[in-house]
């Protein structure tokens, strides 16, 4: 049988009984999970009306390239990021609309189809 030193604590056994009431820290040595955020648009909701005024002055032939140029500035503070993308579109459409439109006519014109 092995001496016990004089003085000294009993040794401890490192495999203690478990407890289920004990309270435990399994958070210790792991990384926490991530709180999720939620989604936030990033320009608001642009209204109904909003979008009928956009699409109306949009409709009206060589009018439309002022308030598309408008809204479709950098620096403009009044207009969402939804109206400027859509103004940069708009502008590129009837652009392309009206180039198309001037050749087909110089085409008919100069080619004989159509005499004025």
């Amino acid at each position: 049988m092995a001496k016990k030193a004089s003085g000294s604590k009993p040794a401890v056994n490192p495999r203690k009984k478990y407890d289920p009431y004990y309270p435990t820290d399994y958070s210790v040595g792991q990384r926490k999970r991530p709180e999720p955020r939620p989604l936030v648009p990033s320009s608001p909701v642009l209204s109904p009306k909003k979008w009928f005024g956009m699409l109306f002055f949009g409709l009206i032939p060589l009018f439309n390239f002022i308030p598309l140029i408008a809204w479709a500035r950098r620096k403009n503070p009044k207009t969402s990021e939804n109206q400027k993308t859509f103004a940069k579109a708009a502008i590129l459409l009837s652009a392309l609309f009206w180039v198309v439109a001037v050749a087909a006519g110089a085409v008919l014109y100069f080619g004989g189809f159509v005499s004025l």
